[in-house]
């Protein structure tokens, strides 16, 4: 009885641990995609970065993001690019909203900011 008992606990200090990790994977993962886009964006258009942006989000991330969310304090998630057009120089900014929940409970509200920066580069050595 005694090691089933420290079987489920173990079963839910991990089921813990991982609904607990869950948005901060989730973040890496788009930290990484912020900054592709930010290269990818030194090349083409701001109108094409955000729109290779929502479709490499809805591929890689199987659609667990909501690019456009809004909160109820009116806050607008969503990825913003500044382009300057002399230098070929990119300032991408993402901001989305996530929630820890556990057993089906919200615990926490995480607004999220990520940035990236990427210059034009022409050549590779």
């Amino acid at each position: 009885m005694v090691k089933f008992i420290q079987a489920v606990i173990a079963v839910l200090v991990i089921y813990v641990g991982w609904c607990v990790a869950q948005p901060f994977i989730l973040k890496y993962k788009v930290t990484k995609a912020v900054e592709n886009i930010a290269q990818y964006a030194t090349i083409h258009s701001e109108e094409e970065s955000i729109r290779e942006f929502d479709n490499r989000v809805k591929q890689e991330l199987g659609g667990k993001l909501d690019t456009t969310k809004t909160t109820a304090d009116g806050k607008r998630g969503g990825l913003y690019i500044e382009k300057d057009s002399d230098t070929k120089q990119v300032q991408a900014t993402f901001v989305y909203f996530d929630e820890m929940r556990i057993f089906g409970q919200k615990v926490k509200d995480f607004d999220m900011v990520i940035y990236a920066e990427a210059a034009y580069v022409d050549k590779m050595f």
